[in-house]
């Protein structure tokens, strides 16, 4: 290489384009009739020194992060809220909140909920909800009034209810278990109370 000015940038640092959407780390440096050029990573063409600007390798990661996210419950599910007795909810909607920061980083599932007996709107993590039906005998059960209404007049209704709120208390007491033991027959306990209580949603649809 001939004397004079020493290049702008070396192998490895990252930049941007001015002028237009470029953005990459440097892989090779040329000096041509006393100019600098830069070929980035995965581009074929050189770009001279004057089209670039410093970056950082932080930038580049957050253009490139993809987000797959896994929602537990889905549109049309019926689910308990903690907090909430027996009463019942559907799910009308969810979203992801995604938070960065330079040392941490995590996901938040928001779901939109409505409430069986009177429709109030209400919004819940995923740690908050207990699956109790999907869609489609959602479907059902949003057809009967004694559950939009929830005038639970006659004794088994009032029964059902009650049982209700004792499974729902063992499913959180074993989830609690199976958090903090890890044993497989916490996590059976759990799938034996999941089936009572989709049991006394059909009874529900007599």
């Amino acid at each position: 290489m001939t004397k004079g000015r020493m290049a702008k940038y070396k192998i490895g640092d990252y930049v941007t384009g001015r002028n237009e959407e470029i953005f990459g780390k440097i892989v090779n440096v040329h000096l041509v009739e006393g100019q600098w050029f830069y070929r980035l990573h995965n581009r074929e063409e050189l770009y001279r020194e004057d089209q670039l600007s410093p970056a950082d390798e932080d930038a580049e990661l957050a253009q490139k992060e993809n987000v797959h996210i896994d929602y537990r419950f889905q549109f049309g599910d019926i689910v308990h809220v903690k907090g909430y007795g027996s009463d019942l909810f559907v799910v009308i909607g969810f979203r992801a909140e995604i938070w960065r920061y330079k040392n941490s980083a995590w996901e938040d599932l928001i779901y939109e909920l409505s409430r069986l007996k009177d429709g109030e709107w209400l919004e819940a993590s995923e740690e908050e909800l207990v699956y109790i039906a999907d869609e489609q005998k959602a479907k059902k059960f949003l057809l009967h009034p004694q559950l939009r209404n929830n005038p639970p007049q006659k004794p088994e209704r009032k029964k059902d209810m009650a049982d209700i709120d004792m499974l729902l208390d063992m499913y959180n007491d074993y989830k609690r278990l199976y958090e903090l033991f890890g044993e497989n027959t916490y996590r059976k306990k759990m799938k034996e109370v999941l089936k009572k209580l989709e049991a006394i949603v059909r009874h529900f649809q007599k």
